[in-house]
């Protein structure tokens, strides 16, 4: 079954969504169309399938990145780094299974994958809790926080998938989170 998964994923890149069919798929990975259909019914099974172990690697990166932090800087600069780490594995990729989401009806699986995450770093938050900005909700900040990692990694996946490996990209986006969730900016920082 890895094998079918990996055969689309390699499909799906090299061709289009339009253009990625199930003897394709069987083809590049030396199965008989047959023994594909014995695991997936269509070739949108396959692609939901590849959806669910990408969202699925993502949630256990993150979830790692986090349990490894002791502090919350430590915590939000992991979180940036498992974010990009999993973004840069297969920009292409990515940048497929983000147009298709609708065309396979997984629309509902992303959005909990969005949940989970929110829920990760969540918990984190409240672990912090003491280190938060006065009056900040870590509900509504992991909210934030999720959305804004989300938003800007996948404008650079979709217009420029060369941000993911530059560093200050990363910085960037980590000043932006500690900046929010502490209430305060590294530049200001420097100066006191």
């Amino acid at each position: 079954m890895e094998a079918l998964l990996e055969a689309t994923a390699q499909v799906l890149v090299k061709y289009d969504y339009k253009s990625t069919t199930t003897g394709r798929i069987a083809e590049r990975a030396g199965v008989s169309i047959g023994s594909l259909y014995q695991y997936f019914p269509h070739r949108n099974a396959l692609i939901a399938a590849l959806v669910e172990q990408y969202s699925n690697s993502i949630v256990e990166c993150v979830s790692s990145a986090l349990d490894q932090a002791s502090d919350l800087e430590i915590g939000l600069r992991n979180l940036v780094h498992a974010v990009l780490d999993t973004q840069r594995i297969d920009p292409s990729l990515h940048k497929v299974l983000m147009e298709q989401i609708s065309n396979v009806d997984r629309l509902a699986e992303v959005m909990d994958t969005h949940r989970c995450l929110t829920a990760q770093i969540e918990a984190f938050l409240r672990q912090h809790s003491h280190r938060l900005a006065p009056n900040r909700s870590p509900a509504l900040a992991a909210l934030l926080v999720e959305s804004a990692l989300e938003s800007a990694v996948h404008r650079a996946v979709l217009t420029d998938s060369r941000l993911l490996g530059d560093s200050r990209f990363g910085d960037e986006l980590f000043d932006l989170l500690v900046g929010y969730v502490t209430g305060r900016s590294e530049s200001l920082e420097a100066g006191k």
